[in-house]
This record gives structure tokens, sequence and C-alpha cells, in this order.
């Protein structure tokens, strides 16, 4: 249920929400869970204000029971640098919120059990969040990095096959517990179950992101009437998939292909005509044959 909005994002509140805030309650720990969301809830509009400063569309920022989620349309489809600087400012806000926490832990004898518990909990929310594992915030800032040297699918390939290992690991240490503490920690249970299921839908979406970018340049188009264009000069023998590398999804491309020996003009081909050309011919082909 959405409860208000906060610099103009809706805010909503998952019904489970209040069934654990309820439990909470009840075992008088009330101002510890009030901390807690506190803090979800300024890493993920830390996100979102980020994202609507790129600008992209914030649908909401939902509190769910064991976390926290801001649902940014295309977030997937948008530029490197984007999802690079939305992906940081979650665990950089509880970087932050964690430094204000030391100070007041340091200078203020008043309240220091809430300041060092507000402390733990941002520390454990930064270092979860960087995690290299889709679709924490390190997963993200990852297959940002990777993306620079290879192509979108294989980064997220690369990401995943990463968010599986420490799936696994969690799972391991959840048995090694067990065996010699006799210890289940259900909190590293649900984390590996999470990353695990949500690094294969990564997958699926890597696999739709080329039609979901044209879908969005298309609607761009639509709505605004007009969309930044970016002409390439390519060499006749350049690979599609090093093309392709250039594309970013905030602009239209035009790729102009020459003969670089004889500097003489080849053809003409468009973003969608690349796209759907490479079905056929893969993209380990030079450029002049989808001419």
């Amino acid at each position: 249920m959405q409860i208000i909005r906060l610099f103009g994002i809706k805010l909503k509140v998952n019904n489970w929400f209040f069934v654990l805030t309820v439990l909470f309650v009840l075992s008088g720990y009330l101002y510890k869970i009030l901390l807690v969301y506190g803090a979800v809830l300024w890493h993920e509009l830390a996100h979102a204000i980020t994202a609507r400063a790129a600008g992209l569309k914030v649908r909401e920022v939902e509190l769910l029971p064991f976390g926290g989620v801001a649902r940014i349309s295309s977030l997937n489809e948008t530029g490197i640098r984007k999802e690079f600087l939305i992906s940081a400012a979650g665990p950089l806000a509880s970087l932050v919120l964690a430094a204000v926490s030391y100070i007041g832990m340091t200078y203020s004898k008043d309240w220091l059990e809430g300041w060092q518990f507000l402390y733990k909990v941002n520390i454990v929310l930064v270092l979860f969040n960087l995690l290299p594992a889709l679709p924490l915030d390190g997963g993200r800032i990852m297959r940002a990095c990777l993306n620079t040297v290879f192509d979108y699918k294989k980064a997220t390939m690369i990401t995943v096959k990463l968010s599986r290992g420490i799936s696994l690991f969690l799972l391991i240490w959840v048995l090694y517990t067990y065996c010699f503490r006799n210890e289940i920690n259900l909190t590293f249970i649900i984390g590996a179950i999470f990353i695990y299921m949500a690094a294969n839908v990564e997958i699926v979406f890597a696999g739709f992101r080329t039609m979901r970018m044209l879908a969005n340049k298309k609607e761009q188009l639509n709505s605004r009437g007009f969309l930044p264009t970016n002409h390439f000069t390519v060499a006749d023998k350049m690979l599609v998939q090093d093309v392709i590398r250039l594309f970013v999804p905030e602009a239209y491309h035009i790729v102009l292909v020459i003969d670089p020996e004889r500097m003489t003009y080849c053809g003409t081909l468009t973003e969608t005509q690349i796209w759907d050309r490479l079905t056929e011919k893969g993209v380990s082909v030079s450029i002049s044959q989808f001419l």
C-alpha cells in the first residue's frame, strides 16, 4: 500500500512489513526495527533520486519485510555510466549514514546504544550490497565495469557465474556453521536463494535488452518528436561486435562504412538494420558483410 511521497517518489509498504513490525513491537524492539527500515529507506531513496537525476523514471520505492527496492524503469537498458552511478549511490548513502552514526557514537553519550546499532546496520548494508552478485548493487557495478571490455550479454554472464559462486559459498557457510557450531543462519539461506534466482532472471533480461532498447527509443521518438543521434565512421573490416560496443541507450546510431585503404564510401547502416541482421550473420563477421 502507498503511504506518502518523498521528493516526488511514491513510497509503498509491503503488507508483510506491518506483520513483521507488530512482531518486533511485541518483542520490545520497536526502535531498532524503525532504525533498520529508516536506513533501508535512506539507501533506496539514494538510488531513486540518482536515477531521476539521470533522466530515468522511478515507479516507486517499496519497503519489504527483509529490505527494500527502488523500482526504476529501463535500468537495465541505460548506459554504463548511469548504471554505475545509480548502483553506487545506495552504498555511498549508507556509508555516509554510517559515518554520521560513528560521529554520534563518539560525541554523543545520551543515545550511545542507538548510534551503535545504526552504525552496524549501515555497515552491514554497505558490505552486503557491495557483494559482486546480481541483482545487488555490487553486481551491477561489476557488470558496468565489465561492460567497458565485453558486450553487455557477456558481462552479464560473467557476473551471473560469480553470483552463483557467491550463492554457493553462502550455502556452504550455512552448512559449516550448522555442523561445527550447531547454528542455522536463516539470513544467509534466504540471501543465497535470492541471489541465485535473481541472477538467473538477469540472463533472461540480458537476452531481451536489445529489443527493449529499441522499444524505448521508439517510445522516446514518438513522445518527444526527436531522438539524439550518434554517427560513427568505421572501417569495413571492423567486427560487428566491436561496432555494437559503441552503441549507447541514450541515442540512435547511424554507421558509415568506409574502405580505409582507398578512403571510399561503402555504405550506411542504421542501428535497426544492424540488430535485424545479427540473427542471420552473427557478431563475429566484418561490418561490410551487413551491407
